[in-house]
């Protein structure tokens, strides 16, 4: 992903550096306004065809001459450039979660960390440094990424469906660990595990802090 955003950084920059040259020298050599150097630029290496604004001198022609055919290349670059990001965005996406889905089909006897957040990057670590293999179920994409960088497997989807549970292998799973945002999603996460593997180990972690401060309310009302 590093490389896509300096590529596209890389565009951005061409194209500015290529608008404020152009905006300069009409500026320069003809004593244009700053908009209408900028406006005459803009159409001439977007080959617009408007036309010149004011009658260019010599000096003018010969300067704008070289404008199309630098700033042409250089818009075409570009043009090729972006296109050639957006496959590749695509491509990436695709293979990666072609990946991640064939690597989750190879596991048996692995955990199933529903969430990454504070407890559930916890239970992770946990797992991670027992050898233990397992899969984290996160909607945020990017505590999913966050997860990936760290070396996990992991998937973006919504750990209460009954769908993404069999997508993760929860038929050869050992064990799943519920650490959503709420402990009526909790809840209703384990029972919809249950029923769709009787024998599945089973946790769910509360965040005590919340609960804590729910507590507290309650107390004060």
């Amino acid at each position: 992903m590093e490389h896509l955003s300096r590529r596209l950084a890389l565009i951005a920059l061409a194209i500015v550096l290529t608008l404020a040259f152009g905006t300069a020298g009409f500026v320069l050599i003809e004593g244009y306004p700053v908009f209408d150097a900028f406006y005459m630029t803009l159409t001439t290496v977007t080959t617009v065809g408007y036309g010149e604004i004011r009658t260019l001198s010599h000096a003018g022609r010969i300067f704008n001459s070289f404008l199309i055919s630098f700033g042409v290349v250089v818009i075409l670059l570009c043009v090729g450039a972006m296109t050639q990001t957006v496959i590749e965005l695509e491509l990436n996406q695709f293979f990666g979660k072609r990946r991640v889905k064939n690597m989750i089909d190879k596991l048996e006897g692995h955990y199933i960390v529903c969430g990454f957040g504070r407890l559930g990057r916890g239970a992770a670590d946990e797992l991670k440094r027992a050898g233990v293999p397992f899969v984290v179920v996160e909607k945020n994409e990017d505590r999913v990424e966050r997860a990936m960088k760290f070396g996990m497997l992991a998937v973006a989807a919504d750990a209460s469906s009954d769908e993404t549970l069999r997508d993760v292998g929860i038929d050869k799973a050992r064990g799943l660990i519920a650490t959503l945002a709420s402990d009526a999603d909790n809840l209703f996460l384990i029972l919809s595990a249950k029923s769709l593997r009787s024998r599945l180990h089973l946790a769910a972690r509360i965040d005590q802090e919340a609960s804590e401060q729910k507590m507290r309310r309650a107390g004060a009302d």
